[in-house]
């Protein structure tokens, strides 16, 4: 079985952490889904750690020096670098 991408797996969490601050759940529920919350959190960790090692590799330049550079996110989602390097 395919794991799910991190927007799947974000909003997940995001309507875990609703469910357990807005619900009167009985503790061994409220137990299950802080459990399944934990285990989505270390997912997504692990994707954004993957995504980090990945532009590092892409931003090293010919000496493998890694140039860091500021990526904001455009309204429709896709990046941008605030880096004029080329």
């Amino acid at each position: 079985m395919k794991k799910p991408d991190f927007e799947t797996s974000l909003k997940e969490l995001e309507e875990i952490v609703e469910q357990l601050e807005t619900s009167d759940l009985a503790l061994d529920e409220t137990l299950a889904k802080y459990e399944k919350g934990i285990k989505i959190y270390k997912q997504c960790y692990q994707i954004l750690e993957k995504a980090e090692k990945k532009i590092n590799i892409l931003l090293k330049n010919s000496t493998g020096d890694i140039r860091t550079e500021e990526f904001k996110l455009k309204k429709s989602g896709d990046m941008e670098s605030s880096s004029n390097e080329k």
